[in-house]
Parts: structure tokens; C-alpha cells; sequence
């Protein structure tokens, strides 16, 4: 198959899943490229949007099918203050959990991803407490997106939800995440 990749935020910070769902299909064999507007066809095009104030791709998608998903696109209301959850797209287990592909931003010097998923503090300008629960939960092992380099992860507190994570777990992260050297202890 002919993957087409849209990154519609285009920040110059590497969309994670848009490195996962090209990983995910460059595994089965397929194609995988950013979109092109010129002349190709594609079997499926991904649009990512993570930030509410891009503006959605607005050009004509010429692909058997396209697929939208990102926080950006599940904000709705004046000021984006409205998460609708149903409008959320999740990245399935078998994708979230596979190595990002980092060739698609040329990253070779940095590994992205989450070991925990949640926070609880409920800020009122921030999503994540209403998306992903008010509550650090434990999602991943470094092992998942880290092959060696530096580590540049998304820092949530997960110390502040220990008792309800669950001490393995909690212990875990928090050693992963201070060594940063030793993935899978």
C-alpha cells in the first residue's frame, strides 16, 4: 500500500504518532512518505493535528481513504475549550506500542514517547487531565521508543498519583526515567 503522512500542525516538532503510524506500516511492507499534493495517488492519507489553532489541511486529498485523528480535532467551542471525547481518535494498542519511526523527522540524536499517560493536577487550559484521566497511569516501557539516544519525553507527574499507580509501577518509571540508560528494569 501508498501511506501518505500529513502533519497538518507542521511545527517542527516531530508529531509522535505520525512516527508510530509510519513505523506500524512501514512493518507491513508498505510505502510510507509525506503527502505529496502534486499528481500521486495514495491508498490511505493520515492527517495529525495536535493544536486547535492550526488551521485543518485545506487542499483536496487525492487517497482511497483518509484518516483524521489528534487532540486537535477532538476541541471544539470558542477558544477551544470543549474536548469531545467520542471525536478522539486512539492510535490502536499494536500501533501506540511499536519503536516511532524517527527517520520520518531525520531524528537520530532524540527518542519521544510516554512512559506514564494522565496528570493530576486539572488545569483549566490544559486537555490532558479530561483526555487521558486525572491520574498518572503507567502506558509504556522506555524500551518502547528508546534505542540509545537522548531522551526527550513529555514530563507529567506521575510521582503525584504513586499510590493509586501502583508502587511497581510508580518505581519503575521513576527509575527508567532517572537512569534513562537501562530500559526494561
Amino acid at each position: 500500500m501508498k501511506i501518505g503522512l500529513i502533519d497538518v500542525d507542521s511545527h517542527n516538532y516531530p508529531n509522535l504518532a505520525l512516527m508510530k503510524i509510519s513505523a506500524w506500516h512501514k512493518a507491513q511492507g508498505d510505502n510510507v512518505e509525506w503527502y505529496d499534493l502534486i499528481g500521486t495517488h495514495y491508498d490511505m492519507v493520515y492527517c495529525s493535528k495536535v493544536f486547535t489553532f492550526t488551521e485543518d489541511y485545506l487542499y483536496h486529498i487525492n487517497a482511497d481513504k483518509v484518516i483524521r485523528g489528534g487532540t486537535g480535532y477532538a476541541i471544539h467551542g470558542a477558544g477551544g475549550e470543549h474536548y469531545i471525547k467520542e471525536e478522539d481518535r486512539p492510535l490502536p494498542d499494536e500501533v501506540e506500542h511499536i519503536m516511532p519511526d524517527y527517520s520520518l523527522y531525520g531524528i537520530t540524536d532524540t527518542a519521544y514517547g510516554y512512559l506514564t499517560r494522565g496528570c493530576p493536577r486539572g488545569c483549566q487550559f490544559c486537555i490532558v487531565g479530561k483526555k487521558e484521566g486525572l491520574c498518572s497511569r503507567k502506558v509504556a516501557d522506555l524500551s518502547e521508543f528508546w534505542g540509545g539516544a537522548k531522551i526527550n519525553r513529555t514530563q507529567r507527574s506521575k510521582h503525584s498519583c504513586m499510590p493509586r499507580m501502583g508502587r511497581p509501577a510508580w518505581a519503575t518509571c521513576r527509575k527508567q526515567s532517572l537512569r534513562g540508560l537501562q530500559p526494561g528494569t
